[in-house]
């Protein structure tokens, strides 16, 4: 057995990651030719790896217990685990998704936690899918795999809501075979929903920490380290993204006037919202309309 402190950890931006990714940005990487990677030494994973034998057959020692997954077989690895001894068939294929915690906490967070995927991860990583939950793996894979070309502007978004899609029929997937304990949340992890909901369903939404502090009951500091403990992000950092949904909502879709989003979203002057929208998203709001109105257009032309 390795000394830990010599066992290499593994993350997405590893050479042997960057080399053999489809789509690779550090935090969400799609990789088909899993078998190319070296592991035939003891690695410490540092991200959650999904993966899906297409054929052939895998082994692979975890935590010190051997696991063999053969065709249709889901793997699921979760962060801090030890690997080794990793073997495959000569006709071993799979598609498989890697992902950063601060990828997984950034996504499901918004998502109202609708899957605890570390306790998901933390039970037997390996489960058999059905043949037509295997067409259903295949068709998010491939879809997901065709969107790495778009424009940056939209790719990163267009990734994230098909994910959260593939989250949502993963967790229906699995449930046939598991069932994960109902358990308890932290006077933290409640607080931190309190947060989100008010978020959600506030309009105009306050941009100040005590502003939600105050209605929580809690104070600004305290607020913030719960959302930092949660969700790797700040208050204020998730207000912001709150707020500028509305923002992006009402340049691209309405025809109100600059002032009058302004005024709706309770900004305290024109030149203040100019400001805060080119900070957050790269460009002032006239812009920023100009720029989705083309992109409207242009998405228009192509469709015809």
């Amino acid at each position: 057995m390795q000394k830990v402190e010599n066992i290499k950890k593994v993350n997405l931006n590893a050479n042997e990651f960057q080399e053999l990714t489809i789509y690779n940005d550090g935090k969400l990487a799609f990789i088909s030719n899993l078998k190319d990677i070296d592991v035939s030494s003891m690695v410490q994973t540092e991200i959650y790896v999904i993966a899906l034998v297409l054929e052939g057959k895998a082994q692979v020692n975890i935590n010190g217990t051997t696991y063999v997954a053969y065709k249709n077989d889901i793997f699921i690895c979760p962060p801090n685990n030890i690997i080794e001894g990793t073997l495959s068939s000569v006709d071993f294929q799979c598609q498989c998704i890697g992902m950063s915690r601060e990828y997984i906490h950034k996504l499901l967070p918004m998502a109202d936690n609708i899957w605890d995927i570390k306790l998901l991860f933390e039970k037997n990583p390996l489960f058999t899918l059905s043949p037509n939950e295997v067409i259903v793996w295949k068709q998010y894979y491939d879809l997901l795999c065709s969107k790495v070309h778009l424009p940056s502007v939209v790719q990163e978004k267009v990734i994230n809501l098909l994910m959260l899609a593939f989250f949502y029929d993963m967790q229906n997937h699995l449930s046939r075979v598991i069932q994960l304990p109902s358990r308890s949340y932290t006077s933290g992890e409640c607080l931190f929903k309190k947060f989100i909901d008010l978020l959600e369903t506030s309009y105009p939404k306050n941009r100040e920490v005590s502003y939600y502090a105050d209605r929580l009951n809690v104070t600004p500091k305290y607020l913030s380290s719960i959302c930092k403990a949660a969700s790797m992000q700040t208050a204020s950092s998730l207000i912001d993204q709150y707020v500028l949904k509305d923002v992006e909502y009402l340049l691209k879709y309405s025809s109100k006037t600059i002032k009058e989003i302004v005024n709706e979203l309770d900004f305290p002057n024109i030149s203040f919202f100019g400001r805060y929208v080119k900070k957050h998203l790269g460009m002032p709001p006239r812009a920023l309309r100009e720029k989705f109105c083309q992109e409207y257009n242009q998405n228009t032309i192509n469709n015809l």
